[in-house]
């Protein structure tokens, strides 16, 4: 392959630690010296039998070259007295009862491992096998062990703050005694250590946060011998993938932005993530990458298959361009060599084309495959460019010219295939619309019932029980003893005997009750804006605070808020007009990401599709992940709509159903054009370039149907009597209007049709003709209540009629209730609004 990951030989060196028992490693030791026998590695399980953490890769290697004129390179070939007098002078601030001690622990520490051979220091530190024995390294008979071994321990960290020594990380990591990292970082420091701790992401993260940063930053520093001005990434990097490999939680977020606004790592990517993913495998690739992903033998036809993909790469993004190798050299190229390994060229027997399509209508499961006519297309179009590249460089292209294995009739079906998929899509929206109202309904009221979650948790005391809509929890809150052991987050679990409700997503006994309440919010958020705006989920995760723009207008001076939206899928950018209601949930977002602060944090986005990390921007829909602030993701998006659908029971004929963030645009896109917003400026806030694709998204009832009820009408017309075309007389007039003004009643208006009698003789509750006010809410609890009172006197007195009768009544005014309800929070589409006015 053209590109190497630059971390593989690390990652041969993980595997075969994962793979061995313990760490192989050379023991030497002098023929004349008292101590034969070096330490033994560490047994992967403790005294009690419980298996200990992995040990890092790195464990017994030699450190890296130290940079010139480094401190520790002066102290590896002095003598234990020139040591010990360094380490006295060292800590000549300390009394002299714990300087002596230091010095004592220090100086059997030297003389232990001066038995050992090597030219250095550090070479006699991994000869006496200390370095692959992180938990065991101070079981020595000639090494201090009273007071808890705080001689050597003491003396250890001296010897490190000095430089003397340089233990793998995997011996830093998994000391039992662990190194004085705060000490260490204090002495060697310096200027840049204090302009790090003015740095605001410093200042803006929890003390925990900070320590952690420091004590990565030490580590780092003690093994590279370098000071933090010489730090580079691949030092950073390293030490990430030592303590990743090794299972442990990666703490160095924080600190890797730290040095990039610092300035040594100015020149790396802004964020750890983005830097690892810049050198693993969810990067861009070359050409040459992506065909030999897939395991193609060297030949004359994988040569093609890159060099094709180099000429057509500059007019696609990427990932177009993996869809297309993926179909191309997977599906195509590969079963080809399946069927027949020794096909050296793009000419196919008939035979060989015969089994490849059997093999390309199943997946390898066994399913039927869905998506055929994309990988017809693709032949075909390789097939294609190549013979008509041929006429410009036949010598580089004319060889594999060659008839294409897929017929043009076979093409042709796609026709078919994509008028039953559109079929499928407005099918799914004419399902959903009626289930909107319900799902936003279920929305709102988990955002407000997890918020309740939220706040009586914290209210609540460790230990203490408290309730939610029915359901007994209890606080998970042990004291802190120290405040780096401050909480981010509020736990708790649920009370014994209780059953787990639905609205809390996981299985997890430890309930994470600040993420409950995120879930809740930016559901609420996502649903609202994905519902009044119809923009791409994509479109949606890149909103920044540089996206809420305004407008005023010439005429009316009055001011229009806008939200900008990026180029994305189209590279189209537009406006989009805000309604009220989404300004006032975009307001929400905008305080809930500054999080308390005066503007919202940077974070970087990564597109799943395009494989690269944007620049930091001000992201709307973002939140803070332990001490980094990370964007919404797109998996994360669809998953907490999903489960609001479990929560909320939506059902259509008893399958349980999904909303998705795309299922909002097609929504949006029918409830605009169906009110009256023409084609032309639906598309233009769809950010559609053909009109085609946005008549898709809103041809909700078949055309066929629309055109023939169009004739009847006309044929209907033509068969009138003249008379009925006659103008209307002021009598008739004023008796129609007459007519509309009688429809005024207390709990709203009656739409019944013109000329049609009052069927339930003014039992407006009754009649579903009635469209209820909701400023008469109020009026229809009063009603309701009275009617339940009356209710409880009937059956008291066995009046059987009189209690039928209020029951139904009862039953009615529920249901005006709800639709006014439903009206005051869900109105008509914001965009129908404005044609009306």
């Amino acid at each position: 392959m053209e590109e190497e990951d630059t971390r593989l030989q690390q990652r041969r060196q993980a595997a075969a630690t994962r793979a061995a028992a313990a760490p192989s490693i050379q023991l030497l030791s002098r023929p004349d010296s008292p101590h034969l026998a070096a330490i033994p590695p560490d047994d992967r399980f403790g005294r009690t039998g419980r298996l200990r953490i992995m040990q890092g890769y790195d464990a017994s290697q030699p450190p890296p070259e130290p940079p010139a004129q480094a401190l520790g390179a002066a102290m590896q070939y002095r003598t234990v007295d020139e040591l010990c007098d360094a380490v006295r002078h060292h800590h000549r601030s300390y009394n002299q009862k714990r300087r002596q001690m230091i010095v004592r622990g220090a100086r059997a520490l030297l003389t232990r491992l001066n038995g050992y051979p090597g030219d250095t220091w550090e070479q006699r530190w991994l000869a006496s096998g200390s370095d692959a024995a992180p938990m065991t390294w101070m079981d020595h008979p000639d090494l201090p062990q009273y007071d808890r071994y705080s001689p050597t321990l003491l003396g250890m960290n001296a010897l490190l703050q000095l430089r003397v020594l340089r233990p793998s990380y995997s011996w830093m990591l998994d000391s039992r005694t662990k190194v004085n990292t705060a000490q260490f970082i204090e002495h060697n420091g310096g200027n840049a250590l204090t302009k790090l701790r003015q740095l605001a992401e410093y200042q803006g993260s929890l003390l925990r946060h900070q320590r952690d940063a420091e004590a990565g930053l030490a580590r780092v520093m003690i093994r590279t011998g370098k000071t933090i001005e010489q730090i580079t990434g691949d030092d950073l990097l390293y030490y990430a993938d030592v303590v990743k490999t090794s299972g442990r939680q990666r703490r160095e977020h924080l600190l890797w932005e730290l040095l990039v606004r610092l300035g040594p790592l100015a020149t790396e990517a802004p964020t750890l993530r983005a830097a690892w993913s810049a050198k693993g495998n969810t990067r861009q690739h070359s050409t040459a990458t992506l065909v030999d992903r897939y395991g193609i033998p060297p030949s004359g036809v994988r040569d093609l298959l890159a060099d094709y993909f180099e000429e057509i790469r500059p007019g696609m993004d990427y990932g177009s361009l993996e869809g297309l190798a993926y179909r191309i050299v997977r599906l195509f190229w590969w079963e080809i060599l399946q069927i027949n390994p020794q096909q050296t060229d793009l000419r196919l027997s008939t035979d060989v084309i015969t089994a490849w399509r059997e093999r390309l209508a199943l997946t390898t499961d066994g399913r039927e495959r869905r998506e055929v006519h994309s990988v017809l297309f693709a032949i075909r179009g390789f097939y294609r460019d190549l013979a008509e590249w041929s006429h410009d460089d036949p010598v580089r292209w004319g060889v594999w010219v060659a008839p294409c294995p897929v017929p043009r009739a076979l093409s042709r079906a796609a026709a078919k295939n994509k008028r039953r998929q559109q079929s499928q899509m407005q099918s799914r929206t004419r399902m959903l619309t009626p289930l909107l109202p319900t799902f936003l309904t279920a929305v709102n009221e988990h955002k407000q019932r997890s918020a309740l979650f939220l706040e009586r948790a914290r209210a609540a005391g460790h230990d203490l029980q408290f309730e939610v809509e029915g359901y007994v929890f209890v606080r998970d809150a042990p004291p802190e003893r120290l405040a780096i052991d401050e909480r981010a987050r509020v736990w708790a679990r649920l009370a014994p005997g209780q059953p787990r409700p639905n609205w809390i997503r996981g299985e997890a006994k430890r309930i994470d009750v600040t993420g409950v309440e995120d879930d809740g919010f930016w559901c609420w958020a996502v649903a609202e804006t994905l519902r009044h705006t119809g923009i791409r989920v994509e479109e949606l995760m890149e909103l920044t605070q540089l996206s809420l723009r305004h407008y005023t207008a010439a005429t009316t001076g009055t001011l229009v808020p806008l939200l900008h939206i990026v180029p994305s899928k189209t590279d189209c950018e537009r406006l989009v007009p805000m309604t009220p209601e989404l300004v006032q949930v975009l307001l929400a977002v905008l305080r809930r990401a500054k999080g308390g602060g005066d503007h919202v944090p940077l974070s970087v986005r990564y597109d799943v599709t395009e494989k690269v990390h944007g620049q930091p921007f001000p992201h709307l829909f973002s939140r803070r992940v332990g001490a980094r602030q990370e964007v919404l993701s797109g998996h994360y998006l669809r998953g907490i709509l999903s489960h609001l659908a479990v929560v909320a029971g939506l059902s259509d004929a008893g399958q349980p159903i999904r909303f998705t963030p795309h299922d909002f645009r097609r929504l949006f896109a029918t409830d605009a054009v169906n009110s009256g917003l023409p084609l032309h400026i639906a598309a233009a806030l769809l950010g559609h370039l053909n009109l085609d694709t946005t008549r898709g998204y809103t041809a909700v009832f078949p055309e066929h149907l629309i055109a023939a009820h169009q004739a009847f009408i006309e044929r209907r017309r033509q068969l009138r009597p003249i008379g009925e075309d006659r103008v209307a007389e002021d009598d008739e007039w004023s008796e129609f209007e007459n007519h509309f003004l009688l429809r005024r009643v207390a709990l709203g208006e009656c739409h019944r049709p013109y000329g049609t009698p009052c069927v339930h003789e003014h039992a407006c509750t009754r009649c579903r003709f009635l469209r209820v006010d909701p400023a008469q809410l109020g009026r229809i609890d009063e009603m309701a209540e009275n009617a339940e009172q009356r209710l409880v006197e009937a059956k008291d007195r066995a009046w059987l009629g009189e209690v039928a009768a209020l029951e139904e009544s009862i039953k009615h005014l529920r249901i005006r209730q709800s639709e006014a309800q439903q009206r005051l929070s869900h109105g008509s589409n914001p965009f129908a609004q404005q044609i009306q006015d």
